[in-house]
């Protein structure tokens, strides 16, 4: 695992050093080569961030507005006219024409109504209603999520694949890829140079992956755990399409850049104004009572906020969601910031902002199933360790 962390500065204030540590090796056999935190990775939906960041620059540019649904017409058109999966009827998906509409906010917010159909549900059984299974991440971006949605947009929340599609609407209102777009305006300006979604043809990155590695749950083999999670990687190392949701590789000095530019609103890449919307919901009541039941989902909470009781429990946080991730809103004690924001990855990553503590950091593993408990206390001493070495007097 590797594990980077640095605090804000204030005006006049010498730049606080970062904390990198790496611990562990590429394998089981302690003679193989070590984990640093240069060790490229597939940082899975830590992608999400980034594409946050990439839709937030092309609104301060005037590219498109986060509000928007006619510049979702016009960059997006195949999610213009969205419909809802109302249920089935004698095996028959009943489908009905959305009354609102689709934007960039609600895109990277998880509320546009877009979910992914590997999980058990709606949408997953329509696939199978038209003779198919899952398609997330085996296509194009077009090809495999122009699918019916869940609810109306703005009204719901479900984990899914908005930051795809708004991944490609960056690219297309820039007329470039999202690796070109992404490596111009965010990696080169920052020296992520280890950053890509082309780990096969940028710096040699795919061949310095280190393995996947697990830990078995009970009544599972723990070789159906490391190659579940191998095979999705696996679809990222020779992608159909640059999957602004899951398909970045990077490092965690890499990453820390980003994290800290954020931190110190240093106005490289979003402008300051911007940056103070980051830590504010972007959700409406019944979003954020969709939110609560997914966090209260123990398998669901296992993934999203690792370590913490789930929603309903006795000593459970509160969250809600913005425009990079969720939003912690009850300060822990010796620990984050009420107002601090975090999101994960599936191979057991997790990042935060903690603004009023004066903190961003990195937990960075390649290990297998999401949400596996017992490095999870790790994850928490780490944060608290760094929320008191970087804390303002």
């Amino acid at each position: 695992m590797a594990l980077a962390a640095v605090g804000g500065i204030n005006d006049g204030e010498v730049e606080k050093e970062d904390f990198l540590a790496a611990y562990g090796t590429f394998e089981l056999d302690p003679s193989s080569q070590a984990f640093t935190t240069k060790t490229p990775m597939w940082f899975a939906s830590m992608t999400k961030f980034v594409t946050s960041v990439a839709v937030l620059q092309c609104i301060d540019r005037g590219l498109f507005g986060l509000e928007s649904s006619d510049d979702v017409d016009r960059l997006l058109p195949e999610w213009s006219q969205p419909q809802i999966l109302a249920g089935f009827e004698d095996g028959q998906p009943e489908l009905q024409n959305a009354k609102e509409k689709i934007t960039a906010g609600r895109l990277i917010s998880h509320t546009s109504g877009l979910a992914y159909d590997f999980h058990p549900g709606l949408l997953l059984k329509w696939r199978q209603s038209r003779g198919e299974g899952p398609r997330a991440m085996r296509g194009t971006i077009p090809d495999v999520f122009t699918t019916p949605l869940l609810f109306e947009p703005g009204t719901g929340w479900d984990y899914g694949p908005g930051h795809d599609v708004a991944g490609l609407m960056v690219a297309r209102a820039n007329n470039c890829t999202l690796e070109e777009y992404m490596r111009e305006n965010i990696f080169d300006v920052l020296g992520m140079d280890d950053t890509t979604f082309e780990p096969r043809a940028h710096h040699d990155v795919a061949a310095r992956l280190p393995p996947m590695v697990g830990r078995p749950l009970p009544d599972e083999p723990l070789s159906d755990e490391i190659a579940s999670l191998n095979s999705t990687r696996n679809l990222m190392l020779d992608h159909k399409d640059q999957y602004g949701s899951g398909g970045l590789f990077s490092t965690a000095e890499d990453y820390l850049k980003l994290l800290k530019s954020i931190l110190r609103n240093d106005g490289q890449i979003l402008k300051p104004e911007t940056v103070d919307t980051l830590f504010v919901s972007t959700m409406s009541p019944s979003s954020d009572a969709a939110l609560n039941i997914t966090l209260a989902n123990p398998a669901m909470a296992a993934a999203m906020i690792p370590g913490e009781p789930i929603v309903g429990s006795p000593g459970a946080g509160e969250w809600t969601h913005g425009l990079l991730g969720l939003i912690g809103l009850i300060s822990k004690e010796g620990g984050l910031q009420a107002g601090w924001t975090q999101w994960g990855g599936a191979p057991n990553l997790k990042w935060w902002i903690d603004r009023k503590g004066n903190s961003c950091g990195i937990f960075a593993t390649q290990l297998s199933p999401p949400g596996e408990k017992r490095h999870q206390p790790m994850t928490h001493l780490f944060q608290q360790e760094m929320a008191k070495r970087y804390r303002r007097p």
